[in-house]
């Protein structure tokens, strides 16, 4: 929230000074439409970063998932040349996750 408040204060500001030369009053009429469109634009540009920030960290879990799930067949398929099938991979539980 904090950089869409900078975000209007700054476009109002600019507005008013763009808007300076035509008159006080146009300048006044202005600046609030100016600071409203600068604010909206930031919170486009913010949540289309954010939206490609999590695409990244989805695709991070996958192929972590992925790895994990290859590591397990591999222990399976050792513990099957190995003759220990008697033995189960624990799973790790919630509580020893970090």
């Amino acid at each position: 929230m904090i950089p869409l408040m900078f975000a209007a204060i700054g476009g109002g500001l600019a507005t008013t000074l763009v808007a300076a030369p035509f008159g006080v009053a146009a300048a006044v009429i202005a600046a609030p439409f100016g600071g409203s469109l600068c604010a909206v634009l930031a919170a486009f540009h913010i949540a289309r970063q954010r939206s490609s920030e999590e695409q990244i960290r989805v695709e991070v879990d996958e192929q972590t998932d992925a790895m994990v799930a290859a590591l397990r067949d591999l222990a399976a398929q050792a513990k099957r040349e190995s003759g220990e099938d008697a033995q189960k991979i624990p799973k790790p539980d919630k509580a020893r996750v970090a």
